[in-house]
């Protein structure tokens, strides 16, 4: 599995953070191209066989796209147009856009599981992060956010808090991704303790398209 993710660099090859740009594409409504550029990426990418290993990918959708009375429709027909089965994009959405309007939130999300979509719910444990949100929307995972997990190693308070969340989530019948893990040691302890998933530089950086393949290639994946 891998994360599509926008990364920019300046005139002079500096990278600029996403924290500077992303706000930015949204306040002038860039975004809502700019996600439509990546997702036809992800099925060109997907569809071209290149990176036999590579089942899935993730999109983070913007508030724009969630607001889009047409999206499953059109995601359905990028998808269609690539030849690609709907359980190999996965979308991500943070708290903020069910916090806007929950009734057309949880519309929209059903109208993607319709079609064979998982959602997963992003960073959770920053914001909001209302537990009742987890039952009230067809979210089929939980990313936690790196913070939960950064001390879990030597604060045992951040440990049963993460082995709470784990089984929760679990009996609940969702699957959890850990992200932001950086060491092998924080890693296998995640394992024994029953993430699902487990994402970080720990396994790769971000790359782009070429590296990636080569990644993927090295791996035997």
């Amino acid at each position: 599995s891998a994360e599509a993710l926008l990364r920019l660099n300046d005139r002079s090859g500096t990278p600029v953070p996403p924290s500077v740009f992303i706000p930015l594409a949204e306040e002038t409504g860039m975004i809502n191209d700019l996600t439509w550029i990546v997702l036809e990426e992800i099925c060109r990418l997907l569809s071209s066989g290149v990176i036999p290993g590579l089942k899935t990918v993730s999109l983070n959708l913007s508030m724009q796209q969630l607001l889009d009375p047409d999206l499953a429709n059109r995601i359905q027909r990028y998808l269609t147009q690539y030849g690609l089965r709907p359980d190999c994009l996965k979308v991500e959405i943070t708290e903020r856009f069910l916090l806007h309007d929950a009734r057309y939130a949880k519309q929209q999300l059903s109208s993607l599981a319709a079609i064979g979509i998982q959602i997963y719910m992003d960073d959770f444990g920053t914001g909001y992060s209302n537990l009742s949100s987890v039952l009230d929307y067809p979210f089929s995972y939980i990313k936690l956010d790196r913070s939960l997990i950064l001390h879990v190693l030597e604060d045992t308070h951040a440990e049963l808090m993460v082995h709470t969340l784990l089984s929760l989530f679990h009996s609940l019948g969702k699957r959890v991704v850990v992200e932001g893990v950086e060491d092998g040691q924080l890693a296998d302890y995640l394992k024994r303790c029953g993430a699902d998933m487990i994402q970080g530089f720990y396994y790769a950086a971000p790359m782009p398209r070429e590296e990636l393949i080569s990644f993927f290639s090295e791996q035997n994946l």
